[in-house]
């Protein structure tokens, strides 16, 4: 924790756990993954200062900036931002400078993504804060990392985590055009990697009374992601691509189809464990006399045949039908779920999934999707909302004796 006494933002809601009271964070970063890393420091009780231009940051434009309607609800933005503070500088003028000088002499960390030749201009390098900060903790999340010919190679995570680490390969079925896959993903991998780096660097601190230079890129968290089928390859093994769902080597570890249209997943990963509860499910348990799938290499060899048999049964019935009869003989199984369908999830619920977020004086708040760890069971009842561009510019800087105006 900084010399300086952090007089956290309070609301009046319940906090919850807040484990990181008392830490404040100048975040100087945008879009998704280092926004989301800052945004988990401050559901943990962080003071996360958001350091945005006059016009602000572009996530906060990001569907008119794709053509649709500047009013769709920007659930993304939120969860990264709630709950932090916006100050707005410009960052290349000389006072916007000094301002930005000053909030890190206050600081415990400094969390950024832009890429290394921008914070180079800047003078804003590891080797340069260091000297200047000595205990601060530098965070800085990028597409590829620093050093090599890629450093300064701009990267989404559908380019640095999902296509170039071999995640789009390994999940694209044989045969197939890779998808454009849902952008975010990576960034929220990355940013619990960056969160989590930023931790282990503060609690050395404690030790060393120096902070340090923590990295995460989106390239080394997604081969994290992929690290069995890459381990496997630096084996001399040859990891494959999944199987069309019709021919895939694991019937019992694959996706049905129901009656009323609900797709869900058997997840009988041991095939000689899981059969017996999957054919009695079925009304088949004569089948385990048959030599065709009396164990997991039989059945991977029949399963031109199984497979077959297990979609005709499960097309008879519909989802909720299934849910009962799998549940009565211990079949392991997940539906497939819609957005739709986790609103209204009642273990989601129960485990403190969903945050209520203040949109504004006299607004109805909404929903967000809660950090994903919980401290000591302790759960939070509403945050405040993200902020306004600039909102605490006088707040912030006021308080450190600088002029706002």
């Amino acid at each position: 924790m900084s010399e300086t006494t952090h007089g956290a933002h309070a609301t009046p809601h319940d906090q919850g756990a807040q484990p990181l009271a008392g830490i404040r964070v100048i975040e100087f970063a945008h879009w998704m993954a280092g926004p989301l890393a800052g945004g988990l420091l401050a559901d943990w009780g962080a003071d996360v200062i958001k350091i945005e231009p006059p016009g602000g940051e572009p996530m906060r434009a990001i569907f008119s900036s794709l053509g649709a309607r500047s009013d769709t609800p920007n659930g993304a933005f939120l969860a990264a931002n709630r709950g932090k503070r916006s100050v707005a500088l410009e960052i290349k003028s000389e006072a916007g400078m000094q301002a930005f000088d000053a909030l890190l002499a206050s600081a415990d960390v400094l969390l950024t993504n832009l890429r290394p030749d921008a914070l180079m201009r800047l003078d804003l390098t590891p080797e340069a804060i260091r000297e200047r900060y000595p205990r601060l903790v530098y965070c800085s999340v990028s597409a590829y990392g620093w050093g090599g010919p890629d450093q300064n190679r701009p990267g989404y995570d559908v380019a640095a985590f999902f296509a170039r680490t071999g995640i789009s390969h390994e999940i694209t079925q044989q045969d197939s055009a890779p998808l454009a896959l849902m952008q975010g993903i990576g960034d929220s991998f990355t940013a619990m990697t960056a969160a989590t780096g930023t931790l282990a660097a503060l609690l050395e601190r404690e030790r060393t009374g120096r902070g340090q230079f923590v990295e995460a890129s989106l390239l080394r968290t997604g081969m994290w992601a992929l690290c069995g089928e890459l381990g496997v390859q630096a084996m001399g093994g040859n990891p494959k691509p999944p199987y069309p769902r019709g021919e895939s080597r694991t019937p019992l570890y694959n996706s049905y189809r129901t009656q009323d249209g609900r797709w869900f997943f058997l997840v009988g990963v041991e095939a000689q464990r899981h059969l017996p509860s999957v054919l009695a499910a079925i009304g088949r348990s004569d089948l385990l006399s048959d030599e065709r799938f009396n164990s997991a290499r039989a059945i991977a060899k029949h399963r031109a045949e199984f497979i077959p048999m297990l979609d005709t049964a499960f097309a008879a019935h519909p989802l909720a039908h299934w849910a009962e009869v799998f549940d009565e003989h211990g079949v392991w199984w997940a539906p497939v779920q819609t957005p739709a369908d986790l609103i209204d999830d009642a273990q989601a619920a129960a485990t403190g999934a969903w945050i209520e977020v203040d949109t504004g004086a006299g607004s109805a708040s909404v929903k967000s999707v809660e950090a994903p760890i919980r401290f000591d069971g302790k759960r939070r009842s509403r945050v405040a909302a993200s902020p306004a561009v600039g909102e605490h510019t006088d707040e912030v800087l006021g308080a450190l004796g600088l002029a706002t105006r």
